[in-house]
């Protein structure tokens, strides 16, 4: 009785493996409908955050740019006190001068 099922399950395999599928129904105008898929989802439009993430490189050049001429054309401080404490002087005397103090 084992026998006879597995040499029918053998044939059942056998005819399988003979059967050809009929693909022509999905090949016909196959690269019509990948073409116009394709299309689709290149129209549709970006999302902000897409296009924020694609400006990161350009937000992060123009940081260091501004590092690096902050730090290279920073004007040099001078340690001396009283220096420091007359830096504003000529600015005071220009301006009472002009209003008439």
């Amino acid at each position: 009785m084992r026998d006879k099922a597995d040499e029918r399950l053998d044939h059942l395999f056998a005819a399988v493996r003979a059967e050809r599928i009929d693909t022509a129904a999905l090949e016909e105008y196959f690269e019509t409908r990948l073409l116009a898929r394709i299309r689709e989802q290149r129209s549709e439009s970006i999302p902000w955050y897409a296009l924020a993430w694609r400006m990161v490189p350009a937000f992060a050049v123009v940081a260091a740019t501004i590092a690096i001429t902050t730090f290279t054309f920073a004007p040099t401080h001078s340690n001396d006190l009283l220096a420091a404490l007359n830096a504003d002087q000529d600015e005071m005397v220009s301006s009472s001068y002009l209003i008439g103090e």
